[in-house]
């Protein structure tokens, strides 16, 4: 287990980035955003934030681009929400199965905030039959 630069997390691959938190270390409901786990399953994006766009296409009356700010400036929600890996425990398992040996810190209690989907596909107009 290696504990290097993530500060009371273990580091289970350095790459892709893997985390997982101490479960035992919790003690609040909400898991701290700096104790939450990471699952990668590829390198992260390098992403400029000025020139970056979310781009909704394919079967809608009116394909958007909004950028961050469009986003910011659309009313939010705020959902607290279990996320859990379904490795979480992999380690445990007999017989031995492949990937990440995760013990019991690949989950996590979040308050999310952010534009609920259903109002960027509503601005979209989502045609009848898409889904």
């Amino acid at each position: 287990m290696l504990r290097m630069e993530h500060p009371g997390l273990v580091v289970r691959q350095k790459s892709p980035l893997n985390l997982e938190c101490q479960f035992a270390a919790l003690s609040d409901w909400l898991t701290p955003t700096d104790q939450f786990f990471v699952r990668s399953h590829f390198p992260s994006p390098e992403l400029d934030a000025a020139e970056w766009k979310l781009r909704v296409g394919g079967m809608v009356r009116t394909p958007l681009q909004l950028d961050l700010g469009e986003l910011e400036d659309m009313p939010r929600t705020t959902l607290a929400a279990v996320m859990e890996c379904a490795g979480n425990g992999r380690v445990f398992y007999v017989p031995a199965k492949e990937g990440l040996q995760w013990q019991t810190g690949a989950v996590g209690n979040a308050s999310w905030t952010g534009v609920l989907l259903r109002d960027v596909l509503a601005r979209a107009g989502v045609k009848r039959g898409a889904v």
